[in-house]
Order: C-alpha cells, then sequence, then structure tokens
C-alpha cells in the first residue's frame, strides 16, 4: 500500500488578494481534475459580497465575526453553512469583520441583477490571482 501523505498549508504566510471592494481571498487548495477548491474569505467592515449562483455546492465554516445571509439566516462563530449546487443569493453585506473558510465543489458566478454573469470565481480565475501576486499556486 502506499501513502501520498498530504501538505499542510501554513494560511497565516498567504496574501489576501482582492476578490471584490474590500473583500480578501486566500487561495488554500486548487483541484485541477475536478474543478473544487478550499480558499478563506475575509471581509472587512462595510463589504458587500455580490449577488452569486453556486455552479457546484459549497461549504463554509465561520472562523471570525457574525452577521446575515440574506438566504441561509444569521451566523456566528463555529457556524457551518452548506450551499447547495444551483443555490442563488443575494448581496451580501458585512457589518462586522468577517473570515470564512469556504470549500467549493467548483466554481460560482457573480451574477447581474438580469442574470447576467458578471464574473466567474473557479480554478482559472484563482490561479490568476495567485499569478498576478506573484506567489506560486
Amino acid at each position: 500500500m502506499t501513502y501520498t501523505g498530504g501538505i499542510t498549508v501554513h494560511t497565516e504566510d498567504l496574501p489576501w488578494l482582492p476578490l471584490a471592494p474590500k473583500i480578501g481571498i486566500r487561495v488554500l487548495r486548487l483541484n485541477r481534475d475536478t474543478g473544487g477548491f478550499s480558499v478563506m474569505i475575509r471581509a472587512e467592515p462595510g463589504a458587500v459580497l455580490p449577488r452569486h449562483r453556486h455552479v457546484e455546492s459549497a461549504e463554509i465554516l465561520v472562523l471570525k465575526g457574525q452577521g446575515r445571509h440574506p438566504q441561509t439566516g444569521e451566523f456566528r462563530v463555529g457556524d457551518y453553512v452548506s450551499e447547495p449546487k444551483g443555490a442563488v443569493h443575494d448581496m451580501v453585506p458585512f457589518n462586522d469583520e468577517i473570515v470564512l473558510l469556504m470549500i467549493c465543489e467548483g466554481p460560482s458566478e457573480f451574477i447581474a441583477d438580469d442574470d447576467s454573469v458578471q464574473n466567474v470565481m473557479d480554478i482559472s480565475m484563482l490561479e490568476s490571482l495567485v499569478s498576478q501576486a506573484g506567489k506560486p499556486g
């Protein structure tokens, strides 16, 4: 039997990359085979996460802060949120600093009021952010 081991990611050594105004992202893992990825998201007070659609499912663990998500309700440190494939979420305003661990099975699309896709958070977009920051991914 062969064991592949694994990796340890020192998250505090990773830069916060720009995702949206006042929202940063740390790229922890990219799985090019499946399209899945793991990221940390930090929102500053006053930030707003744009309206979005989960093309594939996502899981979130709240690491810091508290707030209210229009579709999933109140959240605080330690809460777990499951977002199913195809879920559409309204803009999410943040009053506190929020830090989340997000594990995605695939992309999310940022969408306009007319449902047109404005931007896609996927492996390619995350690789581009990491590349622009000059850090190997």
